[in-house]
């Protein structure tokens, strides 16, 4: 498991020290706004690949169609 180039003892401490500093109640609060974060950066990711690949598919379909000429 490796996110961010952070492995599980790295995230680990990270969690630890975030602790110290928040306590129980606002590091759970922390942790869902940052697993919505993180959720919404994935989606947006997502959508955009899927958009570059629809217009890659688009130029190559375009380029077909002018050789065929």
């Amino acid at each position: 498991m490796n996110i961010l180039g952070i492995g599980p003892f790295e995230l680990l401490i990270i969690f630890l020290v975030a602790f110290l500093f928040l306590g129980p109640d606002k590091l759970s609060k922390f942790s869902k706004d940052f697993a919505n974060y993180v959720r919404g950066f994935n989606k947006q990711k997502q959508e955009l690949n899927d958009l570059i690949n629809i217009e890659l598919d688009n130029n190559d379909s375009d380029d077909k169609d002018e050789h065929k000429r």
